[in-house]
């Protein structure tokens, strides 16, 4: 009897645990950047005008939509050309029919930037106090707190930003500590962890200032020992530091001396931390790493290591034994992750900017045209269906177990899971 109410226990545990799984979108690209939840099922085709809803949204941005509270957050910054001076702005839209609920807006004078960049492509990151946004700048850069119903908290000066090809890094939010990565090629460039609560840094690491980087943290936990937050950047390679202390616990060079840029992040799956550095037209290389096992270089155990259809802006996605390197130029590779053998190849075609994610075993991914295409992961590649948006993508969407959220180059649309 005694065994019957233990599975019946842990059965709702898993139930339970399911459910808030799907629910926290609170960072790019989701739970712990993977991408991936359970939930109802991504429908095949999607057609916005039988969608929940769609909202203009003011100004121009490549952030990914987050979830925080009963809201979806995204920026965007609208920009005078003349006098190099424009607004960045934090919107907060209602999870249910969209409705804006507030928006906090930020005035700043432009900087160099690539085209495709512009000047709010950083994601905000969520909590159950309150969101947050980082914004930067040559002439300075802040990490600024509002609640859930748009009141300041807190503002944390982070310092000056300068860079060619723009700012674009996100920071995530890790229990009531924010963590980001301040890589850029002017100023001085630090990782940096900063109180959730009060906006009072925790530590601060100092690295080399040579190149920005655009990806995201991640949190590993190790079989033993302490929590880790591992960074990823063309030269500095994959690192991973205490949550604690920001003290470099291991650290792997990984990426080589050539011209590069980090812009997709680091995920984990299992013992496995996975991170790629390139250049679209250049040599990419993908790398997996288990910190588990570190030498007395500090070096984690490197696992495996391909350059051939390596993905330069989405992040892979990890799923059920596979890794899905979906790349820039429409070519989807499917690796075992337990050696990085390619299983299968195929040309998807589009140009992706955005990262795939998956509600189960169904994965979604959009090209900068719009064209939403699903597919089945698996041995084989299986293509569910393919439809195509009036607008162009740049944004990774955002998922709970009920919908899905689309940022195009105007708009941000929901379009709901299905039950079958």
């Amino acid at each position: 009897m005694k065994s019957v109410i233990r599975l019946k226990a842990l059965v709702i545990l898993l139930i339970v645990q399911c459910v808030a799984y799907g629910a926290e979108w609170g960072r790019f690209r989701g739970p712990n950047g993977t991408g991936a939840i359970t939930g109802k099922t991504l429908p095949v085709e999607f057609d916005e005008s039988s969608s929940n809803w769609s909202v203009v949204v003011p100004g121009k941005g490549n952030s990914s939509p987050v979830i925080g509270g009963e809201n979806v957050y995204l920026t965007s910054a609208i920009v005078d050309k003349e006098s190099k001076s424009g607004a960045r702005t934090l919107h907060a839209f209602a999870l249910e029919d969209g409705k804006l609920q507030w928006s906090v807006a930020a005035a700043f004078a432009t900087y160099k930037t690539n085209n495709r960049n512009g000047f709010a492509s950083s994601s905000v990151c969520a909590d159950e106090n309150g969101v947050y946004v980082f914004w930067q700048a040559e002439q300075g850069s802040s990490l600024t707190a509002y609640d859930h119903d748009g009141e300041l908290r807190w503002n944390y000066d982070v310092g000056k930003f300068g860079a060619g090809t723009g700012a674009g890094t996100s920071p995530v939010v890790h229990k009531g500590v924010i963590l980001l990565s301040h890589d850029n090629e002017k100023f001085e460039s630090f990782l940096l962890a900063v109180n959730a609560s009060n906006g009072k840094r925790k530590w601060q690491v100092v690295r080399k200032t040579q190149r920005t980087g655009y990806a995201t943290p991640v949190i590993f936990e190790p079989s033993s020992g302490e929590t880790q937050v591992v960074f990823s950047h063309s030269y500095e390679g994959m690192v991973g530091v205490s949550y604690e202390t920001g003290e470099i616990i291991w650290q792997n060079v990984v990426f080589g001396e050539h011209n590069q840029r980090a812009v997709g992040s680091p995920i984990v799956i299992g013992d496995q931390v996975i991170a790629a550095s390139g250049f679209t037209n250049g040599i990419r290389t993908l790398v997996s790493v288990k910190p588990d096992y570190v030498s007395d270089s500090h070096e984690a155990q490197v696992h495996f290591k391909t350059t051939r259809n390596v993905p330069h802006c989405p992040t892979p996605l990890a799923l059920d034994g596979k890794l899905y390197c979906w790349t820039d130029r429409g070519i989807l590779a499917c690796l075992d992750l337990s050696d990085g053998s390619q299983e299968w190849l195929t040309r998807v075609g589009g140009e992706f900017f955005a990262s795939p994610i998956a509600v189960n075993d169904r994965i979604l991914a959009i090209d900068r045209n719009g064209s939403m295409v699903v597919i089945t992961g698996g041995d084989q590649y299986k293509e569910l269906g393919r439809s195509e948006l009036e607008d162009g993508v740049m944004a990774t969407p955002a998922l709970t177990k009920d919908a899905v959220f689309v940022r195009t180059e105007n708009r941000l649309i929901r379009f709901d899971l299905s039950s079958e």
